[in-house]
């Protein structure tokens, strides 16, 4: 039995050599796309051959769907000493417009867009993600292609497909799974007959990261705690830096958020509890920052106006990440009271651009600011709440500045990019060199 860590037999190499992207014009339904990129021979490097490391992920850009984070993107692309092959997935409720496309190669990450099946509400979930690792098995033994390790990003759903994967690659394979607490808590509270799956998939995996750091107690009241392989991984901006520059703060507040997803971010009670802080502070606007569609954006002004905020609330649109990090320094704080967030980078962004923020409670970024007074944080969806933590966030304003300034380096040390790729970089080093045989432990 091959050690993990060991060079990879295989009839192709694990090499990934950098392709262009995938320029293929619109694909038909249920098509699979033959490989751009040939194999090539193994690439030694001077500590041995590069791992290959297998990623299954719903949130990962790829050319064939619409936005979405790059929070895992960003992981991957600080992990240059390992080749990765991300198959990006995304559900689909109509059988005939599945697709598995090959993107290319870039920057030693292949690229694949996986549109799959899959019935809504998660029924029948582990018998169609078996059907997602069976078809990426295909792929990969087609290619050639052996992982050293397989990341699930998500625990309650890719991480079933990964299990049957390390199953069928057999226990030395490293497996990592990442514990998302807006999607691991529909499973893990509603769908109880797959808490012994779950348990399966958290004793079989070799590091569980949690990003949510408001769910890991949910999650050990289903899960045995495993504190020997369990680390925080939050998601990684671009703006982190050990001083925060402070600015006079003009009279407005500024809401960042994609208004199609506006009712899971809990717009609708900000705006309402923006009106009751109006009445006590009527000097005080808000911008909304951020994507939306036509129909979006004309039900936002529509509440806006039947709320009579037409003239304290505008609609800024969207802003590249630069523009938006510029902009956020000039505001009073950052609300955003979402419902089920995983984490919400646009708090770091904000913080590190000096301003607090308000938050939901029990959800986002919750439980990595508990000794930082960096802002409020407010039960989603309770107006009154929300009223009070504007009046806070607004009359304690330069305090909150203050503070956040002196606790600039804390906050840089705890969400480093460096430090955060390189513990995870640590891990694999780890999971790639230890005797770990299990096919030989009686």
């Amino acid at each position: 039995m091959r050690r993990a860590g060991t060079p990879v037999s295989v009839a192709r190499s694990t090499k990934i050599r950098d392709s262009a992207p995938d320029r293929t014009p619109a694909f038909k339904a249920g098509t699979t796309l033959k490989t751009m990129t040939p194999p090539q021979p193994e690439h030694e490097t001077t500590s041995g051959p590069r791992p290959l490391i297998l990623h299954l992920s719903a949130d990962y850009p790829d050319p064939h769907r619409g936005r979405t984070t790059t929070a895992v993107q960003r992981l991957l692309q600080r992990v240059p000493e390992a080749d990765h092959v991300v198959i990006s997935l995304l559900r689909t409720s109509n059988p005939g417009k599945t697709a598995f496309i090959d993107c290319g190669t870039s920057g030693g990450i292949r690229l694949v867009a996986y549109r799959y099946f899959s019935p809504p509400m998660g029924f029948l979930l582990a018998p169609f993600m078996r059907v997602v690792a069976r078809k990426v098995l295909r792929f990969l033994q087609a290619e050639g292609l052996q992982p050293n390790v397989i990341h699930a990003h998500k625990f309650a759903f890719e991480g079933i497909a990964a299990l049957w994967l390390a199953e069928k690659f057999g226990p030395d394979i490293p497996l990592l799974v990442s514990v998302r607490g807006e999607a691991e808590r529909k499973v893990l509270l509603y769908k109880r007959n797959y808490r012994g799956l779950m348990r399966r998939i958290a004793a079989r995996a070799d590091r569980i990261y949690h990003v949510s750091a408001w769910f890991r107690r949910t999650f050990h009241t289903h899960i045995p705690n495993q504190p020997d392989k369990e680390r925080l991984l939050p998601n990684i901006v671009d703006n982190s830096s050990a001083t925060v520059r402070t600015t006079a703060p003009i009279n407005r507040f500024v809401s960042v958020l994609n208004l199609d997803i506006r009712r899971r971010k809990g717009l609708s009670a900000l705006l309402k509890g923006f009106s009751e802080f109006r009445k006590t502070h009527p000097g005080i606007g808000l911008d909304l920052i951020g994507p939306g569609s036509e129909d979006a954006v004309t039900a936002v002004n529509q509440e806006i106006s039947d709320l009579g905020l037409h003239d304290s609330v505008t609609y800024l649109g969207p802003m590249q990440a630069e523009e938006l990090f510029e902009a956020l320094r000039q505001y009073l704080g950052m609300a955003l009271v979402s419902h089920n967030e995983t984490f919400g980078m646009v708090y770091l962004e904000a913080l590190f651009a000096g301003i607090p923020i308000m938050y939901g409670k029990e959800t986002g970024i919750d439980g990595y600011l508990s000794d930082i007074r960096a802002g409020v944080g407010v039960k989603p969806g309770d107006i009154d709440g929300i009223a009070l933590a504007f009046r806070d966030l607004c009359d304690g304003n330069a305090v909150y500045r203050t503070e956040i300034a002196a606790a600039a380096k804390t906050l840089h040390d705890r969400f480093d990019p460096e430090m955060i790729a390189g513990s995870y970089r640590k891990d694999l080093q780890t999971l790639l060199s230890a005797d770990r045989q299990r096919s030989q432990v009686t």
